[in-house]
C-alpha cells in the first residue's frame, strides 16, 4: 500500500480557471499539475529563491488537483471504457451517464483499478461528473455566469462579457498529491499556502481563487499482477520513452499547453505568449509497467529582451499501476 500526502487547498474565495483562450464565459474544468508547479516556482522566486528552478521540479512529482468533499476523495476516470454496471438496469439505460463521469471516490476507484467490475446500486450515484460510493447528493461546487463590462483605455465604448465562476461548498474544495517528504515537503506547503494568500486563476487581484491549506495522507492499495499506468497528472514524454509507450493499445487524451506569460513577474512581458507543447491529460492508460519519467521543457518565447526568463513548464508524470483486462 503507498501512502501519499494530500495537500488540501480550502475555503476557496470564487475561483475562475482561464482556457488559454480570450474567453471568460466558462472557466476550465481542470487544475493542471504543470499550472500548480509553476505556480510553485513563482511563488519561490518571489521568496527570492531565483536559482536551481528545474532541480526544485525535479526533485518530487504532484499529482493536478482534484475535488475533495470533507474527508472523501476523488480520483481521475480511466480513458476508454470502464467496467461499471447498475444493478437492475440494462446498459442503454444509464450508458449517457457514464460517459459523463469525470472523477471516481478513492474506495470505488480502486476497485476499478484492480480490475474488477463495479456495480452501482442506484443511478443516482452519479452526481454531475461525480461517481459517489453512496447516493448521498453532495455538491462540490456551482458555476455562476454573471454580466460585466471592459471599459477600454483607448475608447469610451464599453463591452459587455460574460464571465464564470466557480464557488466551493464549504465542506469542499481541491486536492492533490505528492511524494515529497522531510525538508522539502516543509518547503512545499509554505509555496503552497503563500500561493492561497495570492490567489490562482483569474482575477487574483480582486480576491479570485484565494484559498487556505491543510494536509492528511492518502492510502491506495499497491495492484496486483498491474499491467498498465494511469496519469494523474499530464505527462511530456522523453524521445526514449515514446519507443515503449504502446500508443496504439493505450488511451489516452492530448492537450495543448501555452497560453500567456501572465504569471511572469515583469509586467511589460505577461502579454507575450509562450512557446506551446502537447501534454498527455489526466487519466490517460498506457499499457506499460515501465516507469515513466517524462522532462521539463522552457516555454520561453522568441523575444529579444534582457529580462525574458526561462518559462518552465513541467510534464514530469505523477502516475499509479493499474490493471487492464
Amino acid at each position: 500500500m503507498a501512502a501519499f500526502t494530500v495537500i488540501r487547498m480550502t475555503h476557496f474565495s470564487p475561483l475562475h480557471i482561464g482556457t488559454g483562450k480570450e474567453n471568460y464565459d466558462f472557466s476550465a474544468s481542470d487544475l493542471h499539475s504543470d499550472t500548480l508547479l509553476s505556480a510553485l516556482a513563482a511563488m519561490r522566486v518571489q521568496m527570492g529563491q531565483t536559482e536551481n528552478l528545474e532541480s526544485f521540479l525535479s526533485s518530487f512529482l504532484l499529482s493536478s488537483a482534484f475535488p475533495f468533499y470533507e474527508n472523501r476523495y476523488f480520483l481521475p476516470k480511466m480513458q476508454g471504457k470502464t467496467k461499471i454496471v447498475v444493478k437492475g438496469k440494462a446498459e442503454s439505460e444509464y450508458r449517457k451517464s457514464l460517459k459523463k463521469i469525470h472523477y471516481i471516490e478513492s474506495e470505488l476507484w480502486q476497485k476499478l483499478s484492480r480490475g474488477e467490475t463495479l456495480e452501482l446500486e442506484t443511478i443516482q450515484q452519479i452526481q454531475g461528473d461525480l461517481l459517489l460510493k453512496k447516493e448521498d447528493g453532495i455538491s462540490v461546487c456551482k458555476s455562476q455566469v454573471s454580466e460585466r463590462v471592459s471599459v477600454s483605455r483607448a475608447s469610451e465604448d464599453a463591452e459587455p462579457f460574460f464571465f464564470d465562476w466557480k464557488f466551493f461548498d464549504r465542506k469542499a474544495g481541491l486536492y492533490c498529491l505528492t511524494d515529497a517528504k522531510g525538508e522539502l515537503l516543509d518547503e512545499i506547503i509554505q509555496l503552497f499556502i503563500l500561493l492561497g494568500e495570492t490567489g490562482l486563476g483569474t482575477d487574483k487581484n480582486i480576491g479570485g481563487g484565494k484559498f487556505s491549506v491543510e494536509t492528511s495522507t492518502l492510502s491506495i492499495e499497491s495492484v496486483r499482477d498491474a499491467n498498465a499506468m494511469q496519469l494523474l497528472s499530464l505527462y511530456i514524454p522523453t524521445k526514449d520513452e515514446t519507443e515503449f509507450l504502446n500508443l496504439s493499445q493505450s488511451k489516452y487524451t492530448l492537450l495543448l499547453r501555452g497560453g500567456y506569460m501572465a504569471g511572469s513577474r515583469e509586467e511589460s512581458l505577461r502579454h507575450l505568449r509562450k512557446k506551446s507543447i502537447y501534454a498527455f491529460g489526466v487519466g490517460s492508460v498506457f499499457l506499460t509497467t515501465q516507469p515513466l519519467k517524462g522532462k521539463i521543457v522552457d516555454l520561453r518565447p522568441n523575444w529579444n529582451d534582457e529580462r525574458m526568463h526561462t518559462v518552465l513548464r513541467s510534464g514530469r508524470p505523477f502516475c499509479l499501476p493499474v490493471k487492464l483486462n
